[in-house]
């Protein structure tokens, strides 16, 4: 594993700022655990995986305490891309927001999770496999037929009990800013990364993702 740091921006002239870029590579299979720990996750840019660099969250299972839902299962091979696609659209629609991916595009460590009401598929996840210590929620889309069933929060507590279940250690939430990531403070077992240490302090993580959120220039920055 190499780690290579883009020097993206700087202001030095009415304040110093500066904006580096780190991405981890040639990241080999046996170094996956190293990577996560010291704050990578993999997203999926133009079909091609790359390790990214950001204030990571995760839980540790066996700090959570939650519940299997029974309407929910992996999905087997091969995946009902239409199906999946529809509830995907249906997503899009209700968030208003753009569809930035294709269903079918996935990578070998991804698993998915199929939630169902009535016997019909409502929504699914998409876990990412790292490791047999290690899966990330990558995911979740649901067509909001019910909203009352906060199948939202309820569909990621789920996760957590089944892999806790099947043995991994870690189930990691993706990064954390701004205020849209509050809520994954509330989850049992949650810790985040400072890009020092992974930290159980709670308060610090919630004002550092409400400070996120007030910032909307590079102004701001100088008074962070």
């Amino acid at each position: 594993m190499q780690i290579k740091f883009r020097h993206n921006f700087g202001h030095q002239e009415q304040g110093e700022f500066f904006h580096c870029g780190v991405e981890a590579v040639e990241v080999m299979p046996e170094e996956y655990n190293t990577a996560l720990e010291i704050g990578f996750l993999i997203q999926v840019v133009n079909g091609v995986p790359k390790w990214y660099q950001s204030r990571s969250t995760r839980v540790r299972t066996a700090n959570t305490f939650y519940d299997l839902l029974p309407d929910a299962k992996l999905l087997a091979n091969p995946l009902p891309y239409v199906e999946m696609d529809h509830i995907y659209t249906a997503y899009c629609y209700y968030k208003k927001f753009k569809k930035y991916f294709e269903v079918n595009q996935q990578l070998q460590l991804d698993k998915f999770m199929g939630y169902y009401q009535n016997d019909a598929m409502v929504a699914w996840a998409k876990l990412r496999h790292y490791t047999p210590q290690a899966i990330e929620t990558a995911l979740f889309v649901w067509d909001y037929s019910l909203p009352a069933t906060k199948l939202g929060s309820r569909s990621l507590e789920h996760e957590i009990a089944w892999a806790k279940q099947a043995g991994y250690e870690y189930v990691y939430l993706g990064p954390g800013y701004e205020r849209s990531s509050l809520y994954k403070a509330n989850i049992q077992g949650f810790e985040w990364w400072t890009g020092d240490i992974w930290s159980t302090d709670i308060e610090e993580y919630n004002r550092l993702c409400k400070q996120d959120s007030k910032l909307t220039k590079i102004s701001d920055l100088y008074d962070v």
